[in-house]
């Protein structure tokens, strides 16, 4: 019964909406392949992890990271993302475990970390207004 409905459905023909981006909502970390792997290009195998601290007096705030392979021209490539719901907490040691993936990215790309409260339209965003501020941020990478 399924597969016979599902006979109708068609592939969604426009590209997805661009994110909403609210500069005040977005910090971007960046750093050069080459200067991880010493020149040479970097295999990322498995689920990044984004460690930080946060401070928020919200009562409920969403953190969202994405991490990018930007190529030298500019071209971004989602690798992968996670998200974390934090309650009730004014300080805390918060890790966020990202989706995972394989992705094999060349020596002269950057990769682009993105720490957000705002995944639109991937997560609906919080209808709680918050404001939290993040330091001691740290990407741990599973390479090959």
């Amino acid at each position: 019964l399924v597969m016979e409905a599902a006979r109708e459905l068609k592939p969604y023909p426009l590209p997805p909406p661009d994110p909403v981006v609210v500069e005040s909502s977005l910090a971007v970390y960046t750093v050069r392949v080459a200067e991880l792997t010493g020149g040479s290009s970097l295999l990322l195998a498995g689920q990044p992890t984004v460690s930080l601290r946060t401070f928020t007096l919200a009562p409920r705030v969403q953190l969202n990271v994405r991490l990018f392979d930007v190529a030298p021209d500019g071209t971004r490539h989602l690798v992968t993302r996670g998200t974390y719901i934090l309650e009730s907490v004014a300080t805390a040691e918060v890790k966020i475990r990202t989706y995972g993936n394989v992705w094999e990215t060349a020596p002269d790309h950057l990769l682009q970390l993105e720490i957000t409260n705002l995944d639109s339209p991937y997560i609906t965003p919080s209808r709680v207004p918050s404001v939290t501020h993040i330091s001691d941020v740290r990407l741990e990478l599973s390479v090959r």
